[in-house]
């Protein structure tokens, strides 16, 4: 079982205390998100595990974002699809979610 923080961050992060804030001061980096679309390549389907704040996701692809924190969830700007709230090993192969808003 995976241990979860009181706003659900999983892992060694706290993200209830330290990702206050992220989405007012993380921007997208050109260069990074350069490499991600390279290397996605002809996809058309996306599962974003730990999308944070959705700093990376295309608007122009199917997206379907995973994020355990509360915190980076409620950052999410409102053009993207709401995250799904989930740890590693709580989504089973074959099951159907929906994003979309």
């Amino acid at each position: 079982m995976n241990k979860r923080g009181a706003d659900g961050s999983a892992g060694d992060a706290d993200y209830g205390t330290i990702g206050g804030g992220y989405a007012d001061h993380r921007r997208p980096d050109e260069r990074i998100a350069a490499r991600i679309t390279q290397a996605l390549g002809l996809s058309r389907t996306v599962l974003n595990v730990g999308a944070g704040a959705g700093s990376y996701e295309s608007t122009d692809l199917d997206v379907t974002a995973v994020e355990p924190s509360a915190s980076m969830r409620e950052q999410r700007p409102a053009h993207l699809p709401s995250a799904i709230d989930a740890v590693a090993g709580t989504c089973r192969s074959g099951t159907t979610v929906s994003t979309r808003r």
